[in-house]
């Protein structure tokens, strides 16, 4: 295992997974199982071609009670190749946070933590692979031989599909860092080790590096498919041997692989979000209000009546009138489901009567409100009715109510 002493981004540590080859291993023993036991279960004997050829002959002469001279058909040899790379960028193999240097801190936003408490989260990070397999079915007869090439063209469903078999079983050896981390917080006097027995990390014997390692349970889920399928039989025989009959299949295969490990701490203060919502305080604009200055110019054909505050016709009133409105107070109104559903247009009720219109100002997320253009008032001044036709309302807007007051 290699570590990142540095942290993640100042956030936490990455470990990179070396022992990948115990995944692989996994995979070809359980592909291999899967092809013989589910997909054909009349295979006599099966291998994977690249185990030592000393140790399965060891393993055959205890599983037949006798040496095993040469196998008994049919039988499947599953050769992996080592010519495997990353998956396509369209199947999700270039993706930032597959890679412990770009984007590992993505993880978390990917993956569920394979460890978490309130105070520490470790995360995989999965590679995804694609390579070839190639099986060799050694068959008793012609007959054989048509019946499994039929079976592999129904199960792919042709060429160049993909099938989804199972998932496999495997496991992640946990660096011996994360084994005996010590969580320690300077604030709190609070410090632990990890308990690795809550997530179900047990302890096994990894044979390809003889040695005792916890690990942590994976199961993984390959997809396949068929991409060639080869007649691979001697059919004339020899001088001292009859025809032998075999099926040869190239396998395309995506795989996920655990590929690191990130640990971050204290996650739960780094990842707080602060969200003020209506119900406490609103506004898109200033949370100063400031006063102003409403002009009046007063024409030949209408003016303003300043005892009445109401309009007359009055040629001789002509100039300009300026009257000043301090900030008085604020309402909000927050818009419901059921309000942008409704059919009819919406109704504010103010709960008192506006008896100077200038006093009063609207504002929403689109900006300010227009009297007679986006709302006017109802029921002796009462009620804004909001005009619907020139105001889209939106679950959860907020409508901003000011009321003013006039001081000159």
């Amino acid at each position: 295992m290699g570590a990142n002493p540095e942290g993640l981004d100042r956030e936490g540590r990455r470990d990179i997974y070396f022992f990948i080859h115990n995944v692989y291993a996994n995979f070809f023993k359980d592909a291999l199982d899967y092809f013989s036991l589910h997909l054909y279960p009349r295979f006599e004997y099966k291998v994977v071609g690249t185990y030592d050829k000393a140790v399965e002959y060891l393993n055959k002469q205890c599983e037949l009670n006798r040496e095993a001279d040469k196998p008994n058909l049919p039988a499947l040899v599953l050769n992996p190749s080592g010519d495997f790379d990353l998956a396509d960028a369209n199947a999700g193999g270039k993706q930032l946070w597959r890679f412990p240097n770009l984007a590992p801190g993505m993880v978390k936003r990917v993956f569920d933590p394979v460890y978490q408490d309130e105070n520490i989260q470790i995360d995989v990070g999965f590679i995804r692979i694609q390579g070839d397999i190639e099986l060799l079915m050694l068959l008793n007869s012609f007959y054989e031989y048509c019946d499994l090439k039929m079976l592999f063209l129904q199960i792919f469903g042709g060429y160049e599909r993909w099938i989804y078999p199972q998932f496999f079983n495997t496991f992640i050896i946990l660096p011996e860092e994360l084994v005996n981390y010590e969580y320690t917080n300077p604030y709190t006097g609070l410090h632990y080790n990890i308990d690795w027995n809550s997530a179900g990390a047990y302890d096994k014997l990894v044979k390809t590096i003889a040695k005792n390692e916890l690990v942590l349970p994976c199961n993984i889920k390959p997809i396949y498919k068929l991409t060639s399928v080869n007649d691979a039989s001697n059919r004339y025989g020899g001088a001292d041997q009859l025809a032998d009959w075999r099926l040869g299949a190239t396998i395309r295969y995506e795989i996920e692989i655990p590929a690191f490990l990130v640990l971050q701490t204290d996650y739960l203060v780094k990842n707080v979000d602060i969200n003020i919502y209506a119900g406490s305080v609103y506004s898109f604009y200033d949370h100063s209000v400031p006063s102003f200055q409403l002009k009046y110019k007063k024409s030949y054909d209408w003016g303003l009546d300043e005892t009445s505050n109401s309009v007359i016709t009055d040629a001789t009133c002509e100039g300009v009138y300026e009257h000043e409105y301090d900030f008085n107070t604020r309402f909000f109104h927050v818009v419901t489901q059921a309000e942008v559903d409704s059919t009819s247009n919406l109704q504010i009720d103010l709960g008192f009567t506006v008896d100077d219109l200038n006093s009063l100002r609207l504002n929403s997320r689109f900006g300010e409100m227009y009297y007679g253009d986006h709302y006017t008032l109802i029921n002796n001044n009462s009620i804004i009715l909001i005009n619907e036709a020139n105001v889209e309302l939106v679950n959860g807007m907020v409508i901003e109510i000011y009321l003013y007051k006039r001081i000159d």
